[in-house]
């Protein structure tokens, strides 16, 4: 899963032009802009705590080798999984952005110096599902949830897109994919290397403010 990339730029038309629609990662930027402006220096000093644990770097290590690569291959060869990333794609949701700002946080952590931290901040464990959780807990939740109200009401697309992955469809496509005895062997490959795939998805809901 090594390619998360996607900023696109709005082209301005001028001041008299209709505004232009953001699409679904440009909102996700809004919200992830929001939490580090409001936990930033946070952030930066839980990411130094747990570069100093074993447990966790081992975890780091096996996101950067070929066996996870192959496994993230494999993974997205099932039928399961490219249904999943259809019925993502017709809303405009590119799995490839949360892959890319997943490979960031992955590349800055162990490069995380002391210089750079800001407040103390005390980790609950060792490994990375806590280090997921932790940084979870110092989210902003309601200004996130005030700014996914705000963007519920005010713009179509984005309301669009979540009454959809609210639908029985899409109920439907994911369920279909925990049903996978592959995937599911997949996911706990990923445990057995310290990562849950459940606080993976859960730190995505987190960052609207709907954990």
């Amino acid at each position: 899963m090594k390619a998360f990339i996607v900023l696109l730029a709005l082209v301005s038309l001028g001041c008299s032009a209709p505004q232009q629609r953001k699409v679904f990662h440009e909102h996700v930027e809004d919200f992830l802009i929001l939490i580090g402006d409001r936990v930033g220096q946070e952030l930066t000093e839980l990411a130094y705590q747990y570069s100093e644990f074993d447990e966790f770097q081992a975890s780091l290590d096996y996101l950067a080798s070929t066996d996870f690569k192959n496994l993230v291959f494999e993974m997205e060869a099932l039928p399961e999984f490219k249904a999943v990333i259809d019925f993502l794609e017709q809303d405009n949701i590119d799995i490839l952005y949360f892959i890319d700002r997943f490979n960031a946080l992955l590349e800055g952590v162990p490069v995380v110096s002391k210089a750079s931290k800001g407040v103390r901040v005390e980790p609950s464990g060792r490994d990375f599902t806590s280090f997921v959780r932790d940084n979870i807990d110092l989210f902003p939740k309601d200004e996130l949830s005030a700014l996914f109200d705000q963007k519920i009401a005010e713009d179509d697309d984005f309301r669009v897109a979540f009454e959809n992955l609210n639908s029985d469809e899409w109920r439907s496509i994911f369920g279909a994919l925990w049903e996978s005895e592959v995937f599911l062997a997949e996911v706990q490959t990923l445990a057995d290397n310290g990562i849950d795939f459940g606080i993976l998805i859960y730190e995505i809901v987190a960052i609207f403010g709907l954990n």
